[in-house]
C-alpha cells in the first residue's frame, strides 16, 4: 500500500455533485414515502427476501427505520473516504507525478459506488414498503440484479481506468 501526500485536494465535478443530489433526494423521498404509509403498514413487514425475490422473513415495522440509518451511515462513511483519496490503497507505481490522477480517479469511483449503494438501499426500502402494503408480492430480481450488475460494471471500469495510469 502506497500513500504520498498527507492530503490532496480533488474536486467533485458538476456531474458528481448532481449524482450526490439525485441520490440524496431519492433517499429523502423514500423516507417521506415510508412515513406517509406508516399508518397503513401492518405490524409485521418483510425484512428479508430469498434469491427468488420472495419474502422469507418478517419483523416489526420499526425495522423500516434501520435501513435508512444504515444507509445514512454508509453514505457518510463513503463520503469521508471520497474526500480523502490519499487514504486509499494504490499500486506500487504511484508516484508524485501520477498521484493526482490516481486520487481523482479513485475519488470519482468512490462517488459512483457511494451513490449506487444509496440508491440500492432506497430501492430495497421502497420494495419492502410496497410488499408490506400488498402492492407487490416479491422484490424484483431484475431490478435488484441490475443494480448489482451496474455496481460491478462501475467498479470494473474504474479499476480499468486506474490500471491505465502510467
Amino acid at each position: 500500500m502506497r500513500k504520498l501526500a498527507p492530503h490532496v485536494d480533488t474536486h467533485k465535478s458538476k456531474g458528481d455533485r448532481v449524482y450526490d443530489l439525485i441520490a440524496i433526494l431519492l433517499f429523502v423521498a423514500v423516507i417521506i414515502y415510508t412515513i406517509f404509509q406508516w399508518n397503513q403498514l401492518p405490524e409485521q413487514v418483510p425484512i428479508h427476501f430469498n434469491g427468488a425475490g420472495e419474502v422469507d422473513n418478517y419483523g416489526s415495522k420499526w425495522f423500516l427505520f434501520l435501513l435508512p440509518m444504515i444507509s445514512a451511515g454508509l453514505f457518510a462513511f463513503l463520503e469521508f473516504l471520497e474526500r480523502h483519496p490519499e487514504t486509499h490503497n494504490y499500486p506500487k507505481r504511484l508516484s508524485e507525478t501520477n498521484a493526482p490522477k490516481f486520487y481523482q480517479y479513485s475519488r470519482k469511483l468512490l462517488n459512483r459506488v457511494k451513490n449506487l449503494s444509496l440508491l440500492l438501499m432506497v430501492y430495497i426500502q421502497w420494495e419492502v414498503v410496497r410488499v408490506a402494503l400488498g402492492y407487490s408480492t416479491e422484490m424484483s430480481n431484475i431490478f435488484f440484479g441490475g443494480f448489482l450488475a451496474l455496481m460491478f460494471v462501475v467498479m470494473f471500469f474504474g479499476m480499468y481506468q486506474m490500471r491505465k495510469i502510467k
